[in-house]
């Protein structure tokens, strides 16, 4: 890292009001904006997609709006405006992520994104009516007093930006839908999502971008029992290589476990205490027993969960401004952190469901036994995964995401065994299950899909003709 010592920190100066933040990349986003200025990343582009929005559905909102049973045309144009900007956002930070090189990731990504957004406006419709709208917004409450939990920033956001924006875009991409198709389903897939991170922050926004990227869901008794553990790292001792190190092969195993995405992760803060350091607390899942290749994590002994808590010092790396995205990710300036961390603390939840008071803290001194167990469950892993042919990759690799990213909200509300029952959740629509074939044409999924999907050129309005009740559904 970069010294900064002496170099006082200045990102306090961020949540200004009339600050625009940092660059933290020289790219641009266009999207469909052509003919206007070009929207920068942070908080600055944040604040052009709001200037830009014909609706007040990206301003705060209150749990009346959230209540509502749809947005108009002008909202979900707003929202399919924000979330293309906030995906193009996200991922331009997502170069240094760790990928394995054995799956192959842009195929399962395509085949899912055009499942969710055939499939689950009718799951996420019968997990409303099971629930209720305000049992919606419980589910996010739940996270406030949680930790280990994937009801968490990246499963919520992926429910609109994936589900819907991906989705939606892939599918226009492929010439499969019309951009005033499937309205109805995608207030459905929205609403869910408004209403799960509205109950979650219930600070009016819904992501960390409206609020210059901060995740702070917290309540503060429930921080201060987890701050009082910490134990504190000093610079190059043992402990803070132990930590790091553990922190460093978790999240690996986490990103291979998830096939290389970031649904392993969530991150929440950062969270200033009364001494000026900050909290960062970070969840990482190692064990996740819906999948057939879990296996390895179970022989290895690990929980269902491992959470970090971290204290960053920020005079320590002259910290100018730090982002919790989105995707649950910590991002800083300067970009390594690592050694501003000086302290920390380790706590194990066994199985999604195991109650907080029953999440287990692990001593520092005591986290070579625990490394050793991820270590082996990710040579395992590794072993397993060389040995897949590439369809099971791509359809292992699809379930993650289909399933993943709203099993945790599925399991809160009780409607997951419904869901596999009553709406064959595990199955492969038949359409998705042709485009198989589809995304390896003319360079579908390597060519089509960056320049559509990634770059926000893809995301086509609905137009003022567009009818909120149509569908091509069967569920309505």
């Amino acid at each position: 890292m970069t010294t900064t010592e002496g170099k006082r920190a200045s990102y306090k100066k961020r949540y200004e009001d009339g600050d625009d933040g940092l660059r933290f990349q020289d790219l641009t986003y266009t999207g469909n904006f052509v003919g206007l200025e070009p929207v920068t990343d942070g908080i600055k582009g944040d604040k052009m997609l709001k200037a830009r929005a014909r609706s007040k559905v990206l301003e705060k909102v209150s749990r009346d709006d959230v209540l509502n049973p749809q947005f108009s045309i002008d909202e979900l144009n707003d929202l399919n405006n924000y979330l293309a900007w906030n995906i193009w956002d996200v991922l331009v930070m997502r170069a240094t992520e760790g990928v394995s090189g054995m799956i192959p990731r842009q195929e399962y990504e395509i085949l899912a994104f055009m499942h969710e957004f055939y499939r689950w406006p009718e799951i996420l419709r019968m997990t409303t009516d099971e629930v209720g709208a305000q049992g919606v917004l419980d589910i996010g409450a739940s996270a406030r007093r949680e930790i280990g939990t994937k009801v968490n920033s990246v499963h919520d956001w992926c429910i609109g930006a994936v589900g819907f924006g991906m989705g939606r875009c892939g599918l226009l991409a492929l010439e499969a839908i019309g951009p005033d198709d499937y309205v109805a389903e995608s207030n459905e897939i929205l609403k869910f999502m408004q209403r799960v991170l509205w109950g979650k922050r219930q600070d009016g926004f819904i992501l960390n971008s409206q609020d210059r990227y901060r995740c702070r869901i917290h309540e503060q008794d429930f921080l201060d029992q987890l701050v009082g553990q910490i134990e504190t790292l000093e610079p190059n001792s043992p402990k803070h290589q132990s930590f790091t190190q553990f922190n460093a092969a978790t999240e690996l195993l986490a990103f291979l476990h998830h096939y290389d995405n970031r649904l392993g992760l969530g991150d929440t803060g950062p969270y200033e205490l009364p001494d000026g350091n900050l909290l960062i607390l970070r969840d990482l899942f190692v064990n996740e027993e819906i999948y057939h290749w879990s296996d390895v994590s179970e022989d290895a002994g690990l929980p269902y969960s491992y959470t970090l808590a971290m204290i960053i010092d920020p005079e320590k790396m002259g910290l100018e401004e730090i982002r919790v995205n989105d995707i649950s990710t910590t991002f800083t300036r300067p970009k390594n952190y690592i050694e501003a961390i000086i302290g920390g603390a380790v706590f194990s939840r066994r199985k999604w469901d195991t109650p907080m008071g029953e999440v287990n803290p692990i001593k520092i001194d005591d986290l070579a036994e625990h490394l050793g167990r991820v270590q082996q469950a990710t040579l395992k892993l590794y072993t397993k995964t060389s040995k897949m042919c590439r369809r099971d990759l791509i359809w292992n690799g699809q379930y993650v995401y289909y399933i993943d990213m709203i099993l945790p909200h599925l399991r809160k509300a009780g409607t997951y065994e419904k869901a596999v029952r009553d709406y064959d959740l595990w199955e492969i629509d038949q359409r998705v299950s042709n485009y198989y074939y589809d995304i390896t044409k003319r360079g579908f999924a390597q060519e089509t899909v960056p320049s559509k999907i990634f770059s926000g050129a893809g995301y086509l309005p609905f137009s003022d003709k567009a009818n909120l009740r149509s569908s091509k559904g069967r569920w309505l």
